[in-house]
This record gives structure tokens, sequence and C-alpha cells, in this order.
């Protein structure tokens, strides 16, 4: 049986089997508010994918249940998201309001948390899993140049496994 893979809020990337956001895009397979769970039976998945979404969600540790709840035993959780440790962050006011006012055809699209490795590791036990790898990672995005200057890593990427 083939892999199955689930992007969660994907917006225009087409990694996965299964590709889901909270508004259409060319990637969608499915259109749904992942503040309201996520739509599949239990031990769906063998791996979950997510990249710049969780700072996005209200609730980290509800969303992080059902993601142990949908996936397989044994499957692999790979999360990418704003590391809170990253100066520029504040200084382009990206995470105080600015990320805001540049959505305005989406209002719902904010930013709720940001985390250190040590935030995104407690979530995850919390909601049961191994947590296999914790790590600092680039960007592609423009402010890639200050983070060379600064000598800061903007992203943490964690593994975990059921």
């Amino acid at each position: 049986m083939p892999k199955r893979t689930l992007n969660l809020g994907c917006g225009e990337d087409t990694y996965g089997t299964d590709r889901i956001d909270i508004r259409e895009t060319p990637a969608t397979t499915l259109v749904h508010d992942l503040e309201k769970g996520i739509p599949f039976p239990d031990n769906f998945f063998d791996e979950l994918y997510s990249k710049n979404l969780l700072e996005h969600l209200r609730n980290v540790g509800i969303h992080l249940e059902e993601c142990y709840r949908v996936l397989k035993k044994g499957g692999r959780l790979v999360i990418i998201t704003d590391n809170a440790a990253c100066s520029r962050f504040y200084s382009l006011g990206t995470h105080e309001g600015r990320y805001e006012n540049k959505h305005k055809n989406n209002p719902d699209d904010k930013h709720y948390g940001i985390f250190t490795r040590q935030h995104l590791k407690n979530h995850l036990e919390k909601a049961g899993f191994s947590v296999k790898e914790i790590s600092l990672i680039k960007t592609d995005t423009t402010g890639r140049f200050l983070d060379r200057l600064t000598g800061q890593l903007p992203r943490i990427k964690a593994v975990a496994e059921k």
C-alpha cells in the first residue's frame, strides 16, 4: 500500500498525497479549518507535514492531539515553525502585528504563537509523541539576508514519531 502523507496548511505546496488548507489553492485537495480538527479517521496517515502553520493556530495542544490521532503507529510528524529566539521577527514587526496588516484579504490569518525549541518539544511530548529531532533551520524568504548578518536561524524543524 502506498504511503499516505498529509500536508497540513499546505498553501501552494504540493508535497504529500493529501493537502489541506483553510482556503482553496492550486495545491489543496481538501478545504477545511484545522481549528476544527483533522477530518480523517484514526491511524490513517504514515506521515504528517506542516510548514509555517503552527504559529497560526490558536490551540496548538488540541491540534497536536489531532495529529497524534490520525497518524499511524510508527508514523512520522514533521513540523517547521517560527523560532521565537530570532530577533528579526520583532525588529521587522512581523510577529507584532505587521503580518496581520499585510493580509487584509484574509483577516483570520494571524500569528497566535511563537515557539522555542523547548516549547515545541513540550507540546509534542504532551500530545504523546516521541521527539526524534529538533533543530534550527534557514529560510528561503527575503529575510534570509538579515539572518546571515545576525547569525540567527528563523525556523525550528521538529521530527517526532507516534
